[in-house]
């Protein structure tokens, strides 16, 4: 048995897992889950969707040959909750975090995107919603709220308006990913008008 991404599974996330039994035929490969739906995609392959974050889920493996079924084994495996994704503007095919950005491409974009993409996963989040604060001439701050995960018409007036070398900050975000956990986003983004 071997998870797909790493040696835990997410709770409330549909986890790819592979299992082969050496001379044993994927076709007379069984297996089942404690602690959760599980079910099978085909040739060795699973889906294992744990169902509490901090319960260990138990995968037993039997081998169905001549019409016995024998047990091959039980692997344990630890359930965690989907860590927090990173926010991002999705300009083309690049995911844009934060920095210099030019006035063309943040007028082309319609709002925030989040995801876990650490080189391992690659889970997309719901944008549930988020703040960009501004600072006017005065220094001071000005916050203003998003429609969900589109920036709002007044975001977008105050766009048209910044110079070059203006800078704006992301915040506050909030996000649902496909555990269904909302979740409010740690940390910032800086973009700088270019």
């Amino acid at each position: 048995v071997s998870a797909d991404l790493m040696n835990v599974l997410y709770a409330g996330y549909d986890n790819p897992i592979s299992i082969s039994i050496p001379g044993v035929p994927l076709s007379s490969v069984s297996a089942s889950m404690t602690g959760g739906a599980f079910r099978s995609i085909g040739m060795g392959r699973y889906i294992a969707r744990p169902s509490a974050v901090g319960s260990d889920v138990t995968i037993n493996v039997a081998s169905n040959e001549g019409g016995r079924s024998r047990q091959m084994g039980k692997f344990t495996f630890h359930v965690r909750k989907l860590p927090d994704p990173t926010a991002y503007i999705q300009i083309g095919t690049t995911r844009f975090h934060e920095g210099g950005l030019s006035k063309a491409a943040l007028m082309g974009v319609n709002g925030l995107n989040a995801a876990i993409d650490d080189g391992i996963l690659d889970i997309q989040f719901r944008v549930t919603g988020f703040e960009t604060v501004f600072f006017d001439n005065m220094g001071n701050a000005v916050p203003m709220a998003s429609n969900g995960a589109q920036f709002s018409e007044r975001q977008r007036n105050t766009f048209r308006k910044l110079s070059r070398n203006k800078r704006f900050y992301i915040a506050n975000i909030t996000a649902v990913g496909p555990d269904g956990i909302s979740r409010k986003l740690t940390g910032s983004m800086q973009v700088i008008v270019k």
